[in-house]
C-alpha cells in the first residue's frame, strides 16, 4: 500500500510537485507532478526515500539521484482518494 504525503511547495521551494508516495513492499517511489502526471521509480530502498525527504533541493535530487539510477515510468496517474 502506498503512503502519500504532501510536500508544501512554499516551505520547500520546489515548483514541480506537491505530493509524493512510497510503497515499501513494492519499493515504488512516486512523485505526483503539478502538471498532472506521475513519475514512478521502482526498486527504491527506504533509505533513498529518507534521503529525498531530507534533501534541501528536492528537484535536484530527482534529477541527480533518482532519474539516472532507478527505473522510471511516467504516467498520467492522478492522486485519487488519498488521505492528505
Amino acid at each position: 500500500m502506498m503512503n502519500v504525503t504532501r510536500m508544501d511547495t512554499n516551505l520547500w521551494g520546489h515548483e514541480s510537485f506537491e505530493y509524493v508516495g512510497y510503497d515499501k513492499e513494492a519499493e515504488t517511489f512516486s512523485i505526483f507532478l503539478l502538471e498532472g502526471c506521475c513519475l514512478s521509480f521502482t526498486s527504491v530502498k527506504e533509505h533513498v526515500v529518507f534521503s529525498f525527504l531530507l534533501a534541501l533541493d528536492k528537484e535536484r535530487f530527482i534529477l541527480q539521484k533518482l532519474i539516472p539510477f532507478f527505473p522510471l515510468e511516467k504516467s498520467s496517474g492522478q492522486l485519487v482518494n488519498q488521505a492528505q
